[in-house]
C-alpha cells in the first residue's frame, strides 16, 4: 500500500511539471510539420524522363522545383556509361527559341559563344551526374545536347536538341512525384523514349484504343500539359513533342538553313486532335462504332479495315476547328482555295479525315507499332513544280560518302517515284566540288504529274517512327492533294534542264549543296525530296539515309 501510494503521487507531481511544455513541444511540432507538408505538397512537383541514347546508355532527367518553375532543380544523370560526357545546355525563356545563360551557373562550367554553357559529367556511384540549379523567373525551358569528350561525337534527339520543359507534369494539388513515378512505371520497355525520338504522348498508354469518352482528352491535357487545347497550330508554336518528324525537321532546318534554300509555308494539327474530335459528342455514336470495329481486327478480321476508314470519313468537325484551321493558315500565308467557304471547308475536313483514315490502311495495320502511333497533319502550301528531286548525301549503290547522288524530273515528286516508265535524269556532285556536277543519265520519262493551280495545299502524314522501324513507316500513310493532277506528256527538245548546260548545272549544284548543309546540320547521310519553281529551290522533306 505504501508504495502504491507514493509511486501515483511522483508519476502525478512528474507529469504536472511537465505538461505544459509537452503540450507547446506537440503543437509547435504538429503545426511545424503541417505547414512543411503543406509547402511541399502545395509548391514541390517533379517529372522525370528516361531517354534510351546509344550503346545502352541510359539518360535520366529529374526536374524539381515549385509551381512557378523558380529555383527550379535540374539533375541529369547518364547510366550504362563507361567514360565522362559534356553537356551543352541553355535556357530558354517563353516564346523565345534563342539560348541565354542563366544568373547562376554550375561549378565547373565554360561558357560557349556568350549563349551556351559546357558543362562536364561527374562521376557519381554508378553514373555521370549534372546537377543544375535555376534561380531565374523566367527561364521556361532547358535544351541541350550532349558531347561525347573522349571520341568528340554529338547526340541529339531527331536532329535537335533535347527539350525539358520546367512546366511540364506539374500538378499541384497531388504529389508530383509520385505521379512521374507512376507514369513511369505504367510504361512498357517499348514505350520508353527511343534514342533520337521524342516520346509518342498519344500511344496507348495514355489514349486507351479510341475511348469513347470526352473526358479521356481532358484528363491528358490537364495531366501532361503537352496537348494544348488548340486544333492548328503554326510549327513556331508547336514543342517538339506535339509533332512529328516532318514538322519538327522543317522548324529545325527553316531557322538554320539560308534564305536561298526555301520551304512550303506549313501549319500542323498536333497529335492527339484526331483523338480529341472522335470524343466529342457529336462523334459519339462513331467512336463506339470504330472501337468496335478495332476489336474485330484485333481478332484478325482484317476486312473490317476499309469499315473503319470509312466511319472516320463520316466524322464531324467543331466549328472551333474550322475557324482556327482557316486563321492558322491565313497567318502562315498558305492560300486558303476560292469559292464558298463552307464548300471549301468540306474539302479540307475530307482530306484531314483520309489521312488520320490512312493509319488502318492495310500496309499501315501490319506495321509493328500500329497501336502506340498517333498521326498528326502537315498542312503545307503544295507548289506547283517545274522539276521534283530526290537526292542522297551519300551514294545509294556505291555508298561513297564523297559524293552526293542526285535524280531530277519534271513535274512532281509522284513522276519521280514511278509514275510512268523511264528514267530521271541523274548527278553525281562531290562534296568538295559542289559547283561541278556531272550529269550522269539523261531522262527518258515520257509523262509528268502537274497539279492544275501554282498555288494548292496538301496534307501530310506526320508522325514519330520507331528507330527500329524508321524507314518501314514512310510511304504507308497517304498524303492527299486537294486538287487532282494532270497527266503532261513531255518534250525535252525545248528543256532548259537539257538544252541549256549553264542552267543544268545550276540547278543540280544548287541541290547538292543544299543537300550538303543539311547533312552537316544533322551530322548524318541525308535522304531529301524537294521541288524546283522558277529556279528555287524548296525542300519538302528530309530522313537519315538508310545505310
Amino acid at each position: 500500500m505504501f508504495c502504491s501510494n507514493v509511486v501515483p503521487a511522483r508519476i502525478c507531481h512528474v507529469t504536472e511539471s511537465q505538461i505544459i511544455l509537452s503540450a507547446f513541444l506537440l503543437i509547435f511540432s504538429g503545426v511545424q510539420r503541417s505547414n512543411t507538408m503543406a509547402s511541399l505538397k502545395s509548391s514541390k512537383c517533379t517529372q522525370v524522363k528516361l531517354f534510351e541514347l546509344q550503346n545502352e546508355m541510359i539518360l535520366q532527367v529529374d526536374v524539381s522545383g515549385y509551381k512557378s518553375g523558380h529555383n527550379a532543380k535540374v539533375k541529369l544523370q547518364l547510366q550504362n556509361c563507361s567514360h565522362p560526357w559534356i553537356l551543352h545546355w541553355g535556357c530558354i525563356s517563353n516564346g523565345n527559341k534563342k539560348w541565354f545563360i542563366p544568373s547562376f551557373i554550375p561549378s565547373g562550367t565554360r561558357v560557349h559563344k556568350k549563349s551556351a554553357l559546357r558543362t562536364p559529367f561527374i562521376k557519381e556511384r554508378d553514373a555521370y551526374v549534372v546537377n543544375i540549379e535555376l534561380r531565374d523567373p523566367k527561364i521556361h525551358a532547358i535544351e541541350f545536347v550532349l558531347k561525347d569528350s573522349k571520341h568528340d561525337k554529338w547526340l541529339k534527339m531527331n536532329g535537335v536538341s533535347f527539350h525539358i520543359n520546367l512546366h511540364e507534369q506539374v500538378d499541384v494539388e497531388n504529389d508530383g512525384a509520385r505521379s512521374s513515378k507512376c507514369l513511369l512505371n505504367e510504361m512498357s520497355d517499348e514505350e520508353i523514349e527511343k534514342p533520337l525520338k521524342h516520346r509518342n504522348l498519344c500511344n496507348s498508354v495514355f489514349f486507351p484504343k479510341l475511348s469513347t469518352s470526352s473526358s479521356t482528352w481532358k484528363g491528358v491535357s490537364q495531366k501532361n500539359n503537352i496537348f494544348s487545347n488548340m486544333y492548328a497550330m503554326s510549327l513556331e508554336e508547336a514543342c517538339n513533342e506535339m509533332v512529328g518528324e516532318k514538322s519538327n525537321s522543317i522548324r529545325f532546318l527553316s531557322n538554320k538553313m539560308p534564305a536561298w534554300i526555301k520551304f512550303p509555308a506549313s501549319v500542323v494539327l498536333p497529335f492527339g486532335v484526331f483523338e480529341k474530335v472522335l470524343s466529342e459528342d457529336i462523334n459519339k455514336e462513331l467512336a463506339t462504332k470504330i472501337a468496335c470495329l478495332c476489336e474485330d481486327v484485333d481478332r484478325g478480321d482484317v476486312s473490317k479495315l476499309k469499315m473503319i476508314q470509312e466511319t472516320i470519313l463520316q466524322m464531324k468537325a467543331p466549328r472551333r476547328m474550322s475557324i482556327e484551321v482557316r486563321k492558322k493558315m491565313k497567318s502562315s500565308r498558305i492560300p486558303w482555295p476560292q469559292g464558298p467557304a463552307e464548300d471549301t471547308w468540306n474539302q479540307i475536313w475530307q482530306a484531314i479525315k483520309k489521312v488520320w483514315g490512312s493509319k488502318w490502311n492495310e500496309r499501315a495495320y501490319k506495321n509493328r507499332n500500329h497501336d502506340t502511333l498517333c498521326i498528326g497533319i502537315l498542312i503545307q502550301e503544295h507548289i506547283r513544280a517545274d522539276y521534283a528531286f530526290v537526292t542522297y548525301t551519300n551514294h545509294p549503290v556505291s555508298r561513297d560518302s564523297s559524293q552526293i547522288y542526285t535524280e531530277i524530273v519534271k513535274g512532281s515528286v509522284e513522276t519521280l517515284i514511278g509514275a510512268s516508265p523511264g528514267r530521271a535524269m541523274s548527278s553525281i556532285t562531290k562534296k568538295s566540288e559542289l559547283k561541278s556536277p556531272i550529269v550522269t543519265c539523261y531522262p527518258s520519262k515520257s509523262i509528268g504529274l502537274y497539279a492544275n493551280n501554282k498555288r494548292s495545299i496538301i496534307f501530310r502524314p506526320d508522325f514519330i517512327s520507331e528507330k527500329t522501324n524508321r524507314y518501314a513507316c514512310h510511304g504507308i500513310y497517304d498524303s492527299i492533294l486537294m486538287e487532282n493532277k494532270e497527266e503532261v506528256v513531255l518534250v525535252y527538245s525545248r528543256d532548259p534542264m537539257v538544252v541549256d548546260l549553264h542552267f543544268q548545272a545550276l540547278i543540280h549544284s544548287k541541290i547538292a549543296e543544299a543537300a550538303k548543309i543539311i547533312e552537316d546540320l544533322y551530322e548524318c547521310p541525308q535522304d531529301i525530296e524537294g521541288v524546283v519553281q522558277d529556279g528555287q529551290v524548296y525542300v519538302i522533306q528530309c530522313k537519315a539515309l538508310s545505310l
